[in-house]
């Protein structure tokens, strides 16, 4: 995905700022230059605003800024690298040297939601981290991007579909959700349930002590639907699964089934505020 959006003229290495006022400013005036901000101070306001909600410096080190504003020309990611990092206002986390810098229209959410949530998957891994902070020039940190994009979803089995996945460790769903933001999914409903075997093995005395009881698992699990228009994205989601830790292919772990859908009454997709 990121192919399709990256600027070299967005990524700057150790700007001559000190602190995130002077990066906002900074970075908004050059998003500015570039054409991708229509008004300076509305697109400024807003990434405050949303700053001001919680501080987007989610780990250590790594902050993700971000705006949806009609202040926006076009979907944008500007990468800010710094050898030593700068003062982002979040003690917890410290100095922050990498900082992804995402605007959006407010037309693009769902591109917009599949950026953030592949930019939140790889920042947490030490190896990308670490191949980015080594980059010299804006052509490394392109190269860098390119051997970690996922790229687009191509499939000419456009229908529509029902997306059901039972996932019996409810402490993923947080990895689950993120990947299927990515996988463009971004409409799932979730539902408290419990599988059938943990039921047996906790809640009936005949087949109490079964394995489920036996290794200490919870006996709750969640069941997540969604709509899909296109069949390939179910199969994106298993790959990103297995990258967060969550191999389907193991024993009870969970599943996912696809249903074709005849017909939709209703509008399935739910605006997510930023």
């Amino acid at each position: 995905m990121w192919e399709n959006i990256i600027d070299k003229d967005l990524i700057i290495i150790n700007p001559d700022v000190k602190n995130k006022t002077d990066l906002f400013n900074a970075m908004v005036n050059h998003a500015y230059n570039h054409d991708y901000i229509i008004n300076q101070k509305t697109f400024l306001k807003a990434l405050n605003v949303r700053e001001e909600m919680s501080n987007t410096e989610l780990i250590p080190g790594i902050a993700l800024p971000h705006a949806r504003t009609s202040a926006v020309e076009k979907l944008f990611m500007s990468i800010i690298l710094f050898t030593d990092g700068i003062d982002y206002e979040n003690k917890d986390m410290g100095p922050a040297k990498i900082i992804f810098f995402f605007g959006c229209t407010e037309t693009q959410n769902k591109e917009y939601l599949q950026l953030l949530a592949q930019s939140n998957r790889l920042l947490r891994k030490s190896k990308f981290r670490d191949a980015l902070l080594n980059c010299k020039t804006p052509d490394d940190v392109i190269k860098v991007l390119k051997q970690y994009d996922e790229g687009e979803i191509n499939s000419e089995e456009k229908g529509r579909y029902l997306l059901i996945m039972t996932l019996n460790n409810t402490n993923k769903a947080d990895e689950v959700m993120n990947s299927m933001i990515e996988a463009g999914i971004t409409n799932a409903s979730i539902l408290d349930s419990t599988s059938m075997a943990r039921k047996l093995a906790y809640e009936m005395p005949v087949f109490a002590g079964l394995s489920y009881m036996a290794q200490g698992k919870s006996k709750q699990s969640n069941v997540i639907m969604a709509h899909m228009e296109n069949i390939n994205a179910a199969n994106k989601l298993a790959d990103l699964l297995k990258k967060n830790g969550i191999d389907l292919g193991k024993k009870g772990v969970g599943f996912i089934q696809i249903i074709r859908v005849e017909n939709v009454i209703g509008n399935f997709e739910e605006d997510i505020e930023l």
